[in-house]
């Protein structure tokens, strides 16, 4: 076999991970490694692979496919060999085994290696669902179960094995993997189970209240839990107090902001780092949270120098909400009072002066979204009025009520465009990142109704 002239070896951060097979081909050209005449052979023996493969799909019964077809056939054979190709130590080797081998047996031999992999998936998906965080958040059991399920359903290697089919709406900390069909579910699930291990550690009672200190709806927002859990853990081992029940307070984050301040993101991370080791002697981590925490770290360390810079640290070290604890109108859909005792109360507000009672005999009263929208039409209230009652308002009642109201199109009463008002001139007091989930909160609720 003629070999050809080495230039230089082939960098491993130069191949693209989602199309490993197309940028080592490009890569290997660059380097020297790959003859004109090997490669074009690679591409006469890619095509009899398409053909017998859409002989297969067809059952015999056409020699040909559609267009659309054959090319998704092709991106899951390029797909296919490149899982393979990655299961050599260097790229070099990879090339190695592209010139001496036959691509049909890298393709059966990378067909059974991604069958391999969705075995391990499953596992790992049935072993962190054997011990899954128990939380409200809606987007997380259904994406790890359901959604996850879905694409075991759905996913076909032998034909489309690039494809995923699933949206994997929880979102990991290290972000989405740049990758495709089952390499992207098992890098997925190993990021899921390092996040669970480690929120696991804690009671889901106080993963709750540290949420709620985001935002009390946060059930029905796509948020990563694993970042605020980690980070309020560090943040209290950093001012040498226990990080089993995440309760930062608000007299912390001076203290953290003059830890963090005038730090460069070197620094940042050194601190961060000896936080987390500290943490694990305290705690006795999983070795793979362990692990992942460590690789998190410079993105950990990029959020709180943008913190500082923005005065917004309370945004990253989140303190506890309680709302166990508060008094506060509970609204539903529907539980509307009777005839009679929506009557009374109409009653007893027409011959109240005080804004403040007025606002009290509904907080106490009222537990009804629709019970309250008549009531404010049916009542005279002033603009007094509706500020004191919007901002008496829990998070849930606020959203559910912004949500009737999400702009003033068509508002002909009085009473509805001064309740709009009112909704507005709270929601402009957010932060733009508050508002980022009350939008995202809305439009699940607006999903819900459908």
């Amino acid at each position: 076999m003629e070999t050809p002239d080495r230039l230089h070896s082939i960098k491993a951060e130069s191949l693209n991970p989602k199309y490993y097979f197309q940028s080592l081909i490009e890569q290997a050209q660059f380097c020297g490694l790959l003859l004109d005449r090997e490669l074009s052979v690679m591409q006469g023996d890619l095509l009899l692979i398409l053909a017998a493969q859409a002989n297969q799909w067809s059952r015999g019964e056409s020699s040909s496919i559609p267009l659309e077809k054959a090319q998704d056939m092709m991106a899951s054979i390029l797909f296919v060999i490149g899982i393979q190709l990655k299961s050599y130590q260097t790229p070099e080797q990879a090339i190695d085994m592209l010139r001496s081998k036959p691509l049909k047996m890298l393709f059966e031999n990378g067909l059974k290696l991604a069958r391999r992999k969705m075995a391990v998936s499953h596992y790992l998906q049935k072993k962190i669902l054997d011990h899954l965080l128990n939380t409200p958040n809606v987007y997380y059991r259904s994406t790890i179960a359901d959604g996850i399920n879905g694409f075991f359903k759905l996913y076909r290697p032998q034909f489309a094995a690039h494809e995923i089919h699933i949206t994997a709406d929880y979102p990991v900390f290290m972000g989405r993997p740049e990758l495709e069909g089952i390499e992207f579910i098992e890098k997925y699930l190993r990021c899921i189970q390092a996040e669970n291990a480690f929120c696991i550690c804690f009671a889901p009672q106080d993963i709750h209240r540290l949420l709620c200190g985001l935002t009390q709806d946060y059930r029905n927002v796509p948020l990563n839990i694993f970042e605020p859990v980690l980070l309020s853990a560090l943040g209290l081992v950093i001012q040498e107090r226990s990080p089993k029940q995440l309760d930062l307070d608000p007299n912390d984050l001076p203290f953290l902001y003059r830890y963090f301040s005038a730090q460069s993101g070197n620094e940042v991370q050194d601190r961060l780092k000896k936080a987390l080791f500290y943490l694990n002697q305290k705690m006795d981590l999983p070795q793979i949270s362990m692990q992942y925490a460590l690789l998190c770290i410079p993105k950990l360390a990029a959020t709180i120098l943008n913190a500082v810079k923005m005065k917004t640290l309370d945004k990253v070290f989140l303190i506890p909400a309680y709302p166990e604890r508060e008094s506060q109108i509970i609204l539903s859909y529907g539980d509307r009072m009777s005839d009679r005792d929506y009557q009374k109360l109409v009653e007893r507000i027409f011959q109240t002066d005080s804004s403040e009672e007025k606002i009290t005999l509904i907080l106490n009263t009222v537990h009804s979204l629709a019970d309250l929208l008549d009531i404010v039409s049916d009542t005279k209230l002033y603009e007094n009025d509706f500020d004191l009652l919007i901002n008496a308002l829990s998070p849930s009642a606020f959203v559910m009520l912004l949500s009737q109201y999400p702009n003033d199109d068509f508002l002909d009463r009085e009473s509805e465009q001064l309740l709009f008002a009112a909704l507005q001139k709270r929601k402009q007091r957010f932060s733009m990142e508050e508002n980022k989930q009350v939008d995202q909160t809305i439009k699940a609720l607006q999903r819900d109704e459908i």
